[in-house]
C-alpha cells in the first residue's frame, strides 16, 4: 500500500515544538513505547542542542478529523481528540525530555553551567542534574546560591517564553521568570537587567527560538497499517525499545486491538496484580506483557499442528500474538486472550498459597509461566481424586523449581521442556488417574537439579542469600517459613492478605533473628546476612526485638505482652521453624549463632523433604 501523498519534511524550532506538544497539538499513540530515557541521556542531548549538533530528525502522522489510533499527551494523560492534529511516531523521548525539563516537570532539575556568568556571553560548558531532594539541589534552588556556580535553571527560561507567547499584548516591561531569577540571584536591579538581557539573547535565542528541529510529516491520508509499518521499521534498531513495544503496534495493526490499555484494565479488574508488578506503569505494563506474551507461546497450537506450544521467546511473539488474538478460548465462549488473563489471576492466587504473597517473595517466574500455562491442561482433569494427584504433582514442580537451579541457565528452553512433560503428566492423570515415572520432565531429576539439603543449607563459607534480596534460595526460605507463621508480638498469623496489608501500610519488615548489632564483630557481613538468620515480621514486632540478643528480646516481649505465656511464645516463633531453645539458650553468642544456623537448617531442610515427596 503506498502514500496518497508525498511525505513531507520541514522544521519547526525548539519552541514551536513545545507549544504543541504542551497543548496537545502533537500527541502519542498509545502504542507507543514507554519513557525511558535517564537523567544522563537527556543531559546529552541537551548538550547536543546547545552546541548545535545533529540530533535526528521526527516522524509525525498528521491526523484526519477522526484520529486513526488512541492517543495520549506527554504527560501520559489521554489526549483530546478534538486538539490532536498529528501523532508522533518517532521522536518521543527526545520531545519528552525537552517538555519535561523546560517545563519543570522532570524527576531532576536541569541546569546550564556557562563558562563564566559575569561576562554576559553566555558560552555553555555543559548541563548538570541534581534531585530536587538532594542537598545540592535543595541549594541550588536559590537563585543566589545557582548563580555562584554559574548555572541557570532550564525550566526558568521556557517558562518565560511561555508567558509571552500566551499574552500577546504583555508589557515588555513587566517582570517575568527570568527577570524574577536575575534580580534574587544578582540582588541589585542594574545588574539584574544586565544579565536577564544576556540570557534572552544568548541562551534562550539560540535554543528555543533559532534551534530548529527537523520531521517527516506523513500525510492524513496515510492507511493506519502504512504507518504502523513504518513505526516498526523505524524502531526496530533502537536500544532502548522493548519488543513488547513493537508488539504492542503489531497488535494494533493486525487485530485493532490495544494492549496497552487492556493490561491497564486488567491491573484495575484485579488488584492481586498490584503485588506482583509494582511501580510506575511505563514499566509494569510492559512487564505484564512480556507475561502474557511468554504464556501465549506456551500454549499456541498452530492449526493442523501436533506440537504444543513454543519456546517462549521474542522471535516467537509474533507468531503467539496472531494466534493469541485470532483463536477462541476452550469453551468458545471467551476469546483466547480473556482466558489467559483469567489464568495468570489463577496462577497468583495458587502462588499466594505456597508463601509468594507478593514479588519480593516469589524465588522466581518460569515457573509462574509455566503454572499458567497449564491452567488448561488442570481444568480438564475432572475427576476429585485424580485433580488431588494432578494439584500435587503441580505443587512439587513449584517447589522444586523454587529450591533447584533449574532455571538459572537457559531457562526458555528449559521451562518449555518441563511444560512439554508436565502436560503429558497431566493428560495422562486425565485420563488413568496417575502419571508414569518416566514421563517427568528434567526439573524432577535429582541427580541434576538437587534440592538443598541441610548440609547445603548450614554452610557458613556460603551461606543462604538474605531474605530481602534476589537470591533465589533467599527467596524460597522465606516462602517455606511463612506459609504458617505468626507474627511474635501481635499473635496475628501472617496469611496472604495479612502479609499484603502490611507491605501496603509500609510495616512488613525482614527480621535478623540474631540482630547486626549483636554479632557484628563476632561474623563477616555476609554470614551475619545469612537467609536462616531471617524472618518476616511486622514493623512494631521488628522494633521490639532490635539490637538485643534473642533471649533479651524475648524476655521483653512476655513482659510486655499481657497474657503470653511462655509457650504460646514458643509456638509463634517455631511456626517460622526457627528453635526456640536455642535463643533462649545462655551460651556465648558466638556458638548460640553457629548452633542456631545448624538447628535451624535441619529444621527447613525436614520440611523441604516433605514438599518435594511425590508420595507425601
Amino acid at each position: 500500500m503506498h502514500l496518497n501523498k508525498s511525505a513531507e519534511y520541514t522544521q519547526r524550532s525548539v519552541l514551536e515544538w513545545l507549544q504543541l506538544a504542551d497543548t496537545g497539538v502533537v500527541a502519542l499513540p498509545t502504542f507507543q513505547r514507554s519513557y525511558v530515557w535517564k537523567s544522563e541521556r537527556i543531559a546529552e542531548y541537551l548538550c547536543a542542542l546547545f552546541e548545535d549538533r545533529p540530533t535526528g530528525i521526527f516522524l509525525t502522522l498528521e491526523t484526519p478529523e477522526k484520529l486513526p489510533f488512541d492517543a495520549r499527551g506527554l504527560n501520559q494523560v489521554d489526549a483530546d481528540p478534538s486538539k490532536a492534529r498529528e501523532l508522533l511516531l518517532d521522536g518521543q523521548q527526545r520531545l519528552t525530555s525537552l517538555w519535561s525539563v523546560l517545563l519543570g516537570k522532570a524527576a531532576a532539575r536541569f541546569y546550564v553551567r556557562v563558562e563564566d556568568l559575569s561576562k554576559r556571553d553566555m558560552k555553555v560548558s555543559l548541563v548538570e542534574y541534581h534531585t530536587k531532594n538532594s542537598r545540592k539541589g535543595k541549594r541550588l534552588l536559590e537563585p543566589s546560591e545557582a548563580f555562584k556556580e554559574n548555572l541557570i535553571p532550564m525550566d526558568v527560561l521556557f517558562d518565560e517564553e511561555r508567558e509571552e507567547s500566551q499574552v500577546p499584548d504583555r508589557d515588555p516591561d513587566e517582570p517575568g521568570k527570568i527577570w524574577e531569577w536575575c534580580k534574587q540571584a544578582i540582588g541589585n536591579k542594574k545588574g539584574a537587567r544586565k544579565l536577564e538581557n544576556a540570557i534572552k539573547n544568548r541562551l534562550r535565542e539560540p535554543l528555543l527560538r533559532s534551534r530548529d528541529l527537523h520531521y517527516c510529516s506523513l500525510p492524513p491520508t496515510t492507511d493506519p497499517s502504512v504507518a504502523i509499518n513504518i513505526f516498526v521499521e523505524t524502531n526496530k534498531s533502537s536500544a532502548t525499545i522493548k519488543t513488547f513495544d513493537i508488539v504492542v503496534a503489531l497488535a494494533q495493526e493486525r487485530h485493532g486491538e490495544n494492549l496497552r490499555d487492556r493490561i491497564k484494565k486488567l491491573r484495575v479488574k484485579h488488584p492481586v496484580l498490584q503485588y506482583y508488578f509494582e511501580g510506575d506503569e511505563q514499566k509494569w505494563i510492559p512487564d505484564i506483557g512480556d507475561w502474557v506474551l511468554k504464556i501465549a507461546c506456551l500454549r499456541s497450537r498452530k492449526e493442523n499442528s501436533s506440537v504444543h506450544g513454543m519456546p517462549p521467546k521474542e522471535t516467537h511473539y509474533w507468531a503467539a500474538l496472531d494466534l493469541l488474538l485470532g483463536g477462541d478460548s476452550e469453551s468458545n465462549q471467551r476469546s483466547a486472550i480473556d482466558e489467559l488473563e483469567d489464568d495468570l489471576i489463577l496462577t497468583l492466587t495458587t502462588v499466594s498459597q505456597y508463601g509468594c504473597s507478593t514479588h519480593a517473595m516469589i524465588p522466581g517466574w518460569p515457573s509462574m509461566h509455566v503454572l499458567a500455562a497449564l491452567q488448561q491442561d488442570l481444568r480438564a482433569v475432572v475427576k476429585p481424586a485424580w485433580r488431588g494427584a494432578a494439584n500435587k504433582l503441580i505443587a512439587v514442580y513449584l517447589w522444586r523449581s523454587f529450591l533447584t537451579d533449574r532455571y538459572e541457565r537457559q531457562a526458555n528452553d528449559r521451562l518449555y521442556r518441563d511444560f512439554l512433560g508436565l502436560r503429558k503428566c497431566l493428560d495422562q492423570v486425565r485420563d488413568l488417574g496417575e502419571y508414569a515415572v518416566d514421563c517427568l520432565p528434567p526439573v524432577f531429576d535429582d541427580k541434576e537439579h538437587p534440592v538443598p539439603s541441610e548440609i547445603d543449607l548450614a554452610k557458613f563459607d556460603n551461606p543462604v542469600p538474605w531474605i530481602g534480596g534476589s537470591g533465589r534460595l533467599g527467596r524460597a526460605i522465606i516462602a517455606i517459613t511463612t506459609r504458617s507463621a505468626i507474627d511474635w508480638v501481635s499473635g496475628d498469623r501472617l496469611s496472604t492478605e495479612s502479609v499484603r496489608s502490611l507491605k501496603s501500610k509500609g510495616e512488613l519488615d525482614n527480621h535478623h533473628v540474631f540482630p547486626r548489632a549483636v554479632l557484628k564483630g563476632e561474623f563477616e557481613k555476609n554470614q551475619i546476612d545469612n537467609g536462616l538468620n531471617g524472618v518476616i515480621l511486622s514493623k512494631p514486632a521488628n522494633k521490639a526485638l532490635a539490637s538485643k540478643a534473642p533471649d533479651a528480646y524475648l524476655c521483653k516481649i512476655l513482659e510486655q505482652s499481657q497474657g503470653l505465656t511462655i509457650d504460646e511464645l514458643r509456638r509463634r516463633v517455631e511456626s517460622h521453624f526457627v528453635p526456640f531453645d536455642v535463643l533462649m539458650s545462655n551460651k556465648r553468642i558466638r556458638s548460640r549463632y553457629r548452633q542456631f544456623i545448624s538447628e535451624r537448617a535441619k529444621l527447613i531442610a525436614k520440611e523441604i523433604a516433605r514438599l518435594v515427596d511425590l508420595g507425601n
